[in-house]
């Protein structure tokens, strides 16, 4: 019993780290790592309990996995349940994309444009390492999304 308690929470702490490096917040990684072990779908007055937070952070959170369709949500009479959609791998393989759009592509630019007006030799030395860094991880991630955008076939066979 108190090795299933352990793994139980090493699963909710490991998808709460992982929602938070997506974007969400810890309450929302917690209730969707319940969602996700509960057999059952969850109400909100379950999930204020497993969690011991608020009402109104619980309803936040499924609003917010909702949207994102991570939950969706049934009415069985005025009660409101709430059924997980597990979408690990569509989260991770936005990633790519806005790593590569929102901070590697403009890292590059300002990167190259400090390292046209630098005067020092060392200096542009160490700006054409972060470059060629910068490159080869623009190249990666390239591949992820060229992989995603296929199909992922490999997954297929």
């Amino acid at each position: 019993m108190g090795r299933e308690r352990k793994e139980t929470r090493k699963f909710i702490e490991i998808v709460e780290r992982m929602m938070i490096r997506w974007g969400y917040t810890h309450t929302d990684g917690k209730v969707y790592a319940l969602l996700l072990l509960n057999e059952n779908p969850l109400t909100i007055n379950e999930l204020v309990e497993l969690t011991g937070l608020s009402r109104s952070s619980i309803s936040t959170s499924l609003s917010r996995l909702a949207r994102d369709y991570l939950v969706t949500v049934r009415k069985k009479g005025k009660t409101k349940l709430f059924y997980p959609i597990p979408a690990f791998l569509e989260k991770f393989l936005k990633q790519p994309k806005e790593i590569l759009e929102k901070e590697l592509k403009p890292l590059k630019n300002v990167t190259y444009i400090l390292m046209e007006r630098e005067q020092s030799p060392e200096q542009k030395i160490r700006f054409e390492e972060i470059l060629f860094d910068l490159n080869a991880l623009e190249c990666v991630l390239s591949e992820i999304i060229k992989m995603e955008e296929e199909g992922l076939e490999c997954f297929k066979k």
